[in-house]
């Protein structure tokens, strides 16, 4: 038992020289549809090398230690990663990653900033490339309605008073309205995110497209300094960004919405979406946009207070989706120690996603 202590203790922090070595902070993993991402917090100018031997991924570390208690984070498994081992040889540690079927990797580093302290070295596990099957074209006979749960991964979203987090909220309430729509006839919902990891804010757009979206619906929980703030707000896009302080710092923060830290390039240089956005369907566009987000605050009046009580507008990347009646819905003040218990409260949950069900059915009476 002492030798088998001994032989972990060495493998963890290596020799005396250990002051010397690079330290991994933190691993973190986060599983899509679309990929599998480790996340390792490390120091600035860690050497590293990707190599792929059939099945296997070796990520190697040169003169690199783990804090003891990142060690059992190291073991992951899920649909792409079908076991873990830790090795070291000489001065480099590495991470051999057994992978269940074809693979493509593709690997980074990301600096610090106002959220993460440490450089992230990322890998990301995508599946192997696969020729789409062509499939005939068939006559859409239901609404399509995208749902987008704000946030998701290493993007927590805002952290309230109690230490909720964003990203858990915005998925509880999606995946409540969508389940209502999907058993109410002529509707079909689609999620954006299933889970709890990060989808870029132009992929998300371009999910409602490829669905044949008829509306798009952005669910968040705002946050500001002060714990008194409370009420649900709705967002409607602006080309020329927020119209007041408020919503400029909100539109700051929802656009700067961290990929695992990194920050996003958002559409502004996107000139295809721009042109098609604000062309000859931006009139039409913008006004059913307005009439959702009206029904919306309607409904979420009887259910609680409105921050605001018409919508209001900003410059939401998430919002630019062409020729699609988009919304951007706050539901509450997560930094509002009340509102934050009451969007934790499963019961306040489904009364959000009610009313915001109750909104949709009215938009297309």
């Amino acid at each position: 038992m002492r030798l088998k202590l001994f032989l972990i203790t060495l493998l963890l922090f290596g020799t005396a020289s250990a002051k010397e070595k690079m330290m991994l902070y933190d691993f973190r993993f986060w599983t899509s549809p679309e990929r599998t991402r480790i996340v390792i917090d490390t120091e600035k100018d860690i050497q590293y090398r990707v190599t792929n031997h059939a099945n296997k991924i070796d990520l190697t570390i040169q003169n690199a230690k783990l804090l003891r208690t990142t060690y059992d984070k190291v073991f992951y498994q899920d649909i792409r990663i079908k076991h873990t081992k830790l090795k070291r040889k000489l001065q480099a540690m590495h991470l051999l990653f057994t992978i269940r079927k074809g693979y493509r990797v593709k690997s980074y580093m990301l600096k610090p900033n106002s959220k993460y302290t440490y450089h992230r070295l990322v890998i990301d596990i995508y599946d192997e490339d696969k020729k789409p099957i062509k499939k005939p074209i068939k006559k859409i006979a239901q609404k399509i309605i995208l749902i987008d749960a704000g946030h998701g991964g290493e993007d927590p979203g805002a952290t309230g008073y109690f230490q909720t987090k964003e990203k858990h909220i915005t998925l509880a309430i999606a995946k409540k309205l969508a389940n209502k729509l999907n058993k109410t006839r002529g509707f079909k919902a689609r999620l954006s995110r299933k889970g709890d990891y990060y989808v870029g804010l132009t992929k998300r757009i371009r999910i409602a497209q490829a669905n044949h979206a008829s509306l798009f619906i952005s669910i968040h929980a705002d946050s500001v300094k002060h714990t008194s703030a409370k009420g649900a707000s709705v967002y409607t896009l602006s080309k020329l960004g927020g119209l007041t302080k408020f919503a400029k710092r909100l539109e700051r923060s929802q656009n700067t919405a961290d990929q695992f830290g990194g920050k996003e390039e958002m559409t502004k240089g996107d000139k295809y979406l721009n042109k098609i956005l604000w062309g000859f369907s931006r009139k039409d566009r913008d006004i059913q946009s307005k009439k959702l987000g009206r029904l919306i605050l309607q409904q979420m009046q009887k259910i609680g207070p409105l921050h605001k009580k018409r919508p209001q507008k900003a410059g939401f990347v998430v919002l630019k989706t062409p020729a699609i009646p988009s919304v951007l819905l706050e539901t509450a003040f997560i930094s509002n120690p009340q509102e934050e218990k009451r969007l934790n409260n499963k019961k306040e949950q489904d009364k959000i996603a009610t009313a915001i069900y109750h909104a949709i059915l009215n938009y297309y009476k």
